[in-house]
């Protein structure tokens, strides 16, 4: 596995219950842009629609420079991912269930595939985030006082 970006917001904004690992449905200049780590996942969300298939949004691929075809490809359109519906149907009632939300973990190459990983994640109150916060302080000040 060669990790090629993670979602850097995720664990401030979001506690993960579960992750699943997809496959993306790419053009081929997207794919050239996404292993040169020319993407985002920062502000991404994973949504399922009326015929239980998974899509990506907000997935920021910068257009390939070297790319002479005249139309280009829109940076933040809609982007299927690859999965079982049967898979996907599950996914659906636990995101119903729980009031979870799906949002992009990390993107890596795996036997030469693009894989995300998608993170079935409930959003944090600000309560919860000062104590995320709180607790890596102590942890990082008693690292360092260890240390001495």
């Amino acid at each position: 596995m060669h990790l090629l970006f993670p979602n850097k917001k995720l664990n401030l904004k979001y506690k993960v219950e579960e992750t699943i690992e997809v496959g993306i449905q790419l053009k081929g200049v997207e794919v050239k842009s996404v292993v040169k780590a020319e993407a985002n996942i920062d502000e991404a969300f994973a949504i399922i629609d009326r015929n239980d298939e998974m899509y990506l949004l907000n997935m920021y691929i910068a257009p390939f420079k070297q790319d002479s075809k005249i139309d280009k490809i829109v940076p933040t359109r809609k982007r299927k991912l690859l999965l079982h519906k049967s898979e996907c149907i599950k996914i659906g009632h636990k995101v119903k269930k729980f009031h979870l939300t799906l949002i992009p973990a990390k993107v890596y190459i795996l036997h030469d595939k693009v894989k995300i990983e998608i993170a079935l994640a409930k959003h944090k109150n600000v309560h919860d985030k000062r104590e995320d916060i709180k607790k890596r302080d102590s942890e990082r000040i008693g690292k360092n006082n260890s240390s001495l």
